[in-house]
């Protein structure tokens, strides 16, 4: 929401939380919601996202996925992904499980420790311009000089 209003104060950004991880069929009916209401552009997290995608993809609106590469979901309005790449956290459980180290590490993903990665989707055509604008922003994510919270 934050990158959205930094760019396009004016925007109007909805949010609906469904409280659940996997029903489908309410994410589908939220996505329906934001629609009817006038979105343009849609994001979603979990499993569930198949449902709110399929209803992108009827309508033509745009996906940006998260989590995981949901261009296979709606290769033709599945914008960009954020992806979360788990192989350097698995290596240091492996490394320190062998060194007999149990448990006690709290890991985080970020994209400056490479545990979130940004994947574009080359059908569909954002401009050089929005792409440049988005590396600019992940580089200033990375280096600290744009924050994503207030």
């Amino acid at each position: 929401m934050k990158g959205v209003l930094d760019t396009k104060p004016d925007a109007v950004v909805n949010v609906s939380f469904t409280g659940s991880f996997g029903d489908t069929a309410l994410a589908a009916e939220a996505a329906n919601v934001h629609i009817q209401a006038g979105a343009d552009v849609l994001t979603g997290s979990a499993q569930q996202v198949v449902g709110a995608v399929g209803v992108a993809k009827e309508n033509g609106v745009l996906w940006l996925g998260t989590q995981s590469d949901q261009t296979s979901l709606g290769p033709e309005i599945v914008v960009v992904n954020q992806i979360y790449d788990w192989t350097g956290v698995l290596k240091d459980i492996i490394a320190k499980v062998q060194a007999g180290e149990l448990g006690g590490t709290a890991y985080d993903l970020t994209l400056e420790n490479g545990g979130l990665l940004i994947s574009y989707n080359d059908a569909v055509p954002v401009g050089d311009e929005v792409k440049a604008a988005a590396e600019a922003a992940i580089a200033g994510i990375k280096d600290g000089s744009l924050t994503t919270m207030e």
